[in-house]
């Protein structure tokens, strides 16, 4: 498990760039997803900040198979508005550590993580708790509890991922080119 810290965080977020958004790493033991902002009013961020540091956010995962990769989708729903929550969508290489220490961490927490929420100058706006849930799902209270079905949907989908990455032959696993045909095939989680 990589040791990284809440300093850390802060040193990726100056660096990383919005489009990165969810950025999902293990923080001593703890799930977390790193957003950064772009192209919202001073408004809309602080409703956003508001939704996050209320505990208003689902973390949710989905899976998608192409010839050339698995693409792990991961993606957080922050609900500064119930009916219309903003959503920001990450695709994933399940072969990578930091996303393999995040879903452990999920399992060890019960499905529970931190968010972290930056602006555009990586200043952070604030933080709090996430919870996750598999799709498909309707309204949703919050403080959202993970329960044992939603954490066994994950092991499954991880699963599911690894089994397929195994069907690649090494020399035609591509990951960049499964995005790029996930990107134009696939409407939003």
């Amino acid at each position: 498990m990589a040791a990284w810290t809440v300093m850390n965080c802060d040193e990726i977020a100056r660096t990383m760039s919005p489009m990165m958004s969810p950025f999902v790493l293990d923080v001593q033991g703890t799930p977390t997803i790193l957003v950064k902002l772009a192209g919202l009013s001073a408004r809309e961020a602080g409703e956003l900040a508001r939704a996050v540091e209320a505990g208003d956010s689902l973390a949710v995962a989905a899976y998608f198979t192409y010839p050339t990769y698995p693409v792990l989708v991961l993606a957080l729903f922050v609900y500064d508005s119930y009916d219309d929550p903003l959503r920001f969508e990450g695709y994933r290489d399940i072969t990578t550590a930091d996303v393999q220490d995040f879903v452990i961490g999920l399992d060890r927490t019960g499905g529970e993580g931190k968010v972290r929420l930056y602006d555009e100058s990586a200043g952070l706006l604030a933080v709090g708790r996430f919870g996750f849930r598999m799709p498909p799902f309707g309204r949703t209270k919050f403080p959202y509890r993970s329960t044992a079905q939603d954490l066994k949907g994950l092991w499954q989908l991880f699963g599911y991922c690894a089994e397929w990455y195994h069907r690649i032959t090494p020399g035609n696993r591509d990951f960049n080119t499964a995005v790029d045909i996930h990107l134009a095939t696939e409407p939003p989680i």
